[in-house]
């Protein structure tokens, strides 16, 4: 099962893009993409599955009243569509009806524990949680959270069956750059991730693809 999604909003040349999938766009599970989009339009998606991805996440990240919800999700060119769990139940079950893949962000990996706190007046923990719910009381098929909680969530049978996607993840090492909660990918995948976001660490190495086959075996 591939394990790894690649996210490509750091390189912005299109040449480059393309160069890239071309090298490791079959070997991971989706590719990432969100300025992307914006600089190049819809046809970005064509162009990148043209290229060897098997599917394009456009993560837009939406959050706005239900019905603007559904029809930014039905008009989206994508696979994989990303919303805001505290954008609320009704608004991701406009969304989940676009027939896309949704998966909804419990609590952006930039956020530090007194950020959450004072956005949301919940302890960290306690806050995923609700979001969590919430987007499996939705039918979203999967989540997004933080290496720091996926354990607690994959721990609840609540949550069987619900996908979970862990950005925030870096090898040993590492630059840990705008990131706040994160953690290694063997640790993330031990303690239930089901697919790792992974951009830089992959796409400024010199050799993309033994980069992606070092990670591979951390994840054994």
């Amino acid at each position: 099962m591939k394990k790894i999604i690649l996210a490509l909003d750091e390189i912005q040349n299109l040449d480059d893009i393309v160069k890239l999938v071309k090298k490791v766009g079959s070997l991971v599970y989706a590719v990432k993409i969100h300025n992307l989009y914006d600089k190049f339009g819809p046809d970005i998606v064509r162009v990148l599955k043209e290229a060897g991805a098997e599917k394009v996440w456009v993560d837009f990240k939406l959050y706005d009243i239900p019905n603007t919800g559904k029809l930014r999700a039905e008009n989206i060119v994508a696979d994989i569509i990303s919303v805001h769990a505290s954008g609320g139940v009704k608004m991701m079950k406009e969304v989940v009806a676009s027939g896309k893949e949704i998966f909804a962000v419990t609590m952006l990996t930039s956020f530090s524990t007194s950020e959450v706190k004072q956005i949301y007046n919940r302890e960290l923990n306690d806050a995923v949680l609700v979001l969590a719910k919430m987007a499996q009381e939705a039918g979203v098929l999967g989540i997004v959270c933080s290496p720091q909680e996926v354990k607690m969530l994959k721990d609840s049978q609540e949550f069987d069956g619900l996908k979970i996607i862990v950005p925030g993840v870096r090898s040993a090492g590492v630059d840990i750059n705008d990131q706040n909660r994160i953690s290694t990918p063997g640790e993330a995948i031990k303690n239930g991730a089901d697919y790792l976001v992974i951009g830089r660490e992959i796409t400024e190495a010199k050799d993309m693809i033994l980069a992606l086959s070092n990670i591979q075996k951390e994840l054994v």
